[in-house]
Parts: C-alpha cells; sequence; structure tokens
C-alpha cells in the first residue's frame, strides 16, 4: 500500500530512490569528463568535429525531455505512472553506455565519428526514458516545501557518489589496459552494470512511495508548452540553469585535460582529484540541507551563496594554479566541492515548487513537462559547454592522440580559459539572473493554499442547469 502524499518519506525509500542517481551520475560524470577526451586522445579524432557529434544528440534532448515528462504524466499502470521506466529505461540505459564508449576499430576516422554519434544519441534517449520519470517522482512523493529539499538532498548524495565513483576509478579503468581504447571499454562495462543496479534498486525501493493519480488531460503540446513559457518562476530557474551547465559542461570536460597537460599529472592519478571534490560535496550536502532546512537559509540564498563560492573557486584556479601549485590547486578544488553541493541541492528542490506555481497560474499541472524540461536544461547545457571546450581547444592550436605530446602556450592558454575563465563568466550571468527567481516558503505556502481551496470549491460545487 503506498504512502500518504503528506507523510513523511522513510529514510530508506530515500536512499533507494536516491540510488537512481548514481547510475544518472556516473553517466553525466562520465561522459562530460571523458567522452570528447575518449574522441580526441582514443581515436584521434579532431576536437571540433568530436565536439559536434556530441553537441547534436543534446540538442535533440531539448525536445524530447518534455515530450518524455508529458507521456509519464499520462502512463497508466498499475506500478504507477513513473516506475515502469525506471524498470525497462534502466536496461536499456545500462547497455547503451557500453555501447558507447566500445566504438570498434573501423579503420576510417569519418566511421568511427558516426558510431560514436549514433551510439550517444541511443544512450541520450535511454536516459531520457529512464532520468525524466525517475526525476518527476520528486514532486509525487512529497507536497512539503521543506520535505522535498530532504528528498533532494539524498538524491544529491546519490549523485555524489556516482560522480566519486566514475571520478574515482575512471581513469584507472581506461589507463589500466595496453591502449585506451581497450581500457575504455572496460570502463564502458563497469559504468554500465552500475547504472542498471541503480536503476533497479530505485525501481523496486519506491514501490510504496506516494503516486499522484491525478487525471491528466490529452496530451496538448502547445497549451502545455506555453503554460511552461508563463511560470516565471521556472522560466528564471532554467535561464539561470542552463547558463549553469554551460559552465560545469565546460569546466567537467577540460578537466582531464588540465590536469594531465597543465597540471602535469599522471592520467591515473585524475580521478583522485575529481573524487577529492565530489567527496567534498557529500560531507557538504548535509550541512547545506541542515542550513536550508532548520537555519532558515532560503533556497535562492543558499544557491545565490553557492554560485560566490564557484565564482572565487574558478577564479582562485585561473590565476594562480600551476604545475607547481599542486597544494593550493587543492585547496581550491576542495572549495569548488562544497559550492557545487548547494549549486546542485538548491535548484532541484527548487524545480518542484515551480509545478505548483504554474498550476495556479495556467490550471494545468505539470510535472512531466517540467522535469523534463529541466533534464533538457541540464543536458543542453552541458553540451553547448563541451562544444566550447572542443571549439577553444581546436582554435587555440590543441594536438590530439592518445601520445603524451608538447602542447603549445596557445594551447595551454586555451585549456585554462575552457577550465577557468569562461565559466567564471557564466557564473556571474547566473548570480545575476538569479534575482528573477522570487518563489520562497510564504508564496509556496500560499500557493498551496489557494490551491487547496480551489480544489475544495471544485469538489463541493452544486451543478448548474
Amino acid at each position: 500500500m503506498s504512502l500518504p502524499a503528506g507523510a513523511p518519506l522513510p529514510v530508506w525509500m530515500k536512499v533507494g530512490w536516491a540510488a537512481g542517481d548514481v547510475g544518472i551520475a556516473c553517466y553525466v560524470g562520465g561522459t562530460m569528463a571523458f567522452l570528447l577526451f575518449y574522441a580526441t586522445q582514443a581515436h584521434g579524432l579532431s576536437p571540433a568535429w568530436a565536439g559536434l557529434a556530441l553537441l547534436i544528440p543534446r540538442m535533440l534532448d531539448v525536445v524530447a525531455d518534455p515530450i518524455m515528462g508529458a507521456i509519464s504524466d499520462r502512463t497508466r499502470s498499475s506500478m504507477g505512472r513513473r516506475r515502469p521506466y525506471l524498470l525497462g529505461g534502466s536496461i536499456a540505459f545500462g547497455a547503451t553506455f557500453y555501447l558507447t564508449f566500445s566504438a570498434p576499430d573501423l579503420g576510417n576516422p569519418t566511421l568511427t565519428l558516426w558510431y560514436i554519434a549514433l551510439s550517444y544519441l541511443l544512450v541520450s534517449f535511454a536516459y531520457t526514458v529512464y532520468a525524466i520519470p525517475h526525476s518527476a517522482m520528486a514532486a509525487e512523493m512529497s507536497v512539503s516545501y521543506r520535505e522535498r529539499t530532504s528528498i533532494v538532498g539524498f538524491r544529491m548524495l546519490g549523485s555524489r557518489l556516482g560522480i566519486l565513483i566514475v571520478g574515482l576509478i575512471g581513469p584507472y579503468l581506461f589507463s589500466s589496459r595496453a591502449t585506451l581504447k581497450d581500457g575504455f571499454r572496460l570502463f564502458g562495462a563497469v559504468i554500465a552494470m552500475i547504472i542498471l543496479a541503480g536503476g533497479l534498486i530505485s525501481f523496486f525501493a519506491t514501490r510504496n512511495a506516494p503516486r499522484s493519480e491525478v487525471t491528466v488531460a490529452r496530451f496538448q503540446f502547445r497549451q502545455e508548452f506555453e503554460a511552461l513559457l508563463n511560470n516565471k518562476a521556472f522560466i528564471a530557474l532554467f535561464l539561470v540553469l542552463l547558463l549553469q551547465n554551460m559552465a560545469i559542461g565546460m569546466s567537467a570536460t577540460t578537466m582531464v585535460y588540465f590536469l594531465t597537460i597543465v597540471m602535469q599529472i599522471k592520467v591515473k592519478y585524475v580521478g583522485w582529484f575529481a573524487a577529492g571534490v565530489a567527496a567534498v560535496a557529500m560531507a557538504s550536502t548535509p550541512l547545506w540541507m541542515k542550513a536550508a532546512k532548520s537555519w532558515g537559509l532560503g533556497k535562492r540564498r543558499m544557491y545565490s551563496s553557492a554560485i560566490l563560492i564557484e565564482i572565487l573557486a574558478y577564479g582562485g584556479v585561473f590565476l594562480f594554479a600551476n604545475s607547481n601549485t599542486v597544494a593550493a590547486f587543492v585547496a581550491l578544488f576542495a572549495l569548488m566541492g562544497i559550492g557545487d553541493a548547494a549549486c546542485q541541492l538548491a535548484p532541484h528542490s527548487m524545480a518542484p515548487d515551480t509545478v505548483e506555481a504554474g498550476e495556479l497560474q495556467s490550471g494545468l499541472r505539470c510535472d512531466g513537462m517540467i522535469f523534463g524540461a529541466v533534464s533538457g536544461c541540464l543536458k543542453l547545457g552541458m553540451a553547448l559547454g563541451a562544444f566550447l571546450v572542443s571549439i577553444t581547444l581546436s582554435y587555440s592550436g590543441f594536438k590530439p592522440g592518445e601520445a603524451v605530446v608538447a602542447q603549445e602556450s596557445a594551447a595551454l592558454l586555451g585549456v585554462r580559459v575552457a577550465y577557468c575563465l569562461v565559466p567564471v563568466v557564466l557564473w556571474l550571468a547566473a548570480l545575476w539572473l538569479l534575482r528573477r527567481y522570487d518563489l520562497d516558503e510564504a508564496r509556496h505556502n500560499s500557493i498551496r493554499a489557494e490551491l487547496a481551496a480551489a480544489n475544495r470549491t471544485s469538489s463541493t460545487a452544486a451543478p448548474t442547469g
């Protein structure tokens, strides 16, 4: 039997649901940090062409993700609206992830480029089928402003664990074989199993989770899309998230280049730095959760504070980090982790609140559409960030290939600009736009009260005529 919608969720259920985000984070972290590196260094592809091949699938996701959300809104099954996609989606998700990092030796760079692009398109689609319904469950499992912060907090811990795993073991796996191609094939197999396991755990753990069985009208894309565009709180959050994920996409994609070329760290040790950021973020997340839930720190103020921390950290890396300042670099990396924890927690706990805001304004409750748009925003932002990296590396004269080669000073500067400077500019723009988001706890409670009153009125109104 499902729990009532207003009841606090047991910790084990939150942990089980969050297990699904371990695989999601492994996918996001693995593709953002290593897919361009895989294409340029394992297969010797041009950074610009590889970047374009990886951008196109993400552009398609901008449309596919909201549609998948709308489909899951209208799904009817004994398992609820979302859970069937957790079961089938996790299987396809794991399988296509393995294919993406297992490009065969086709003997032709163009064919290899097509293989990577098409397999990436498939895994992006599988991710959409699984992740959109999974994310939309956050708005169904609780209607409480603060309980949602707790639920999303567990999700962020799962996400951090996934980043920790992929960052720590990824470089060891793909540098453990005679060639990078063989190493990345092993990497793809291991991460695929983690994705599958996380998805199945999430499916079984949410068997009795609260569900919304609201009857949703026939899908009318135009009306729902217009409702989305008129949801001012959501649009403000969407734009901030887009800029944030462009910054994250640039930094995540460039990190392995920055560490191995600028900092001159061996590839097999790269994972320790990525894992360190994830570990600090994991440790910081409960503190940010407590600040939001018990200390009265609003979600927007938490978000603004975190963005400022990211600006300081990346600005410091640009100004001071080089192969002779590893200790200072480690300290700045830790600062990145502290800021990144809240930069994930805040917006993902703000997104469910925009569901009710949009429902009050338009009369349409579009959980799946909203979470699909958030997912599309995340993927689009990161893809645009990665594409900007590929263009920056290409025009700065970066030399691709598996062998470590000396890079010209312009290429070194290009790596530093892509890793630090452009992301700082994007963070600053995100901080400025965040001022337009005005949905705090008091406003959200007022919206819920108005919706409840409207529902009582409609249910007790006498028929006319």
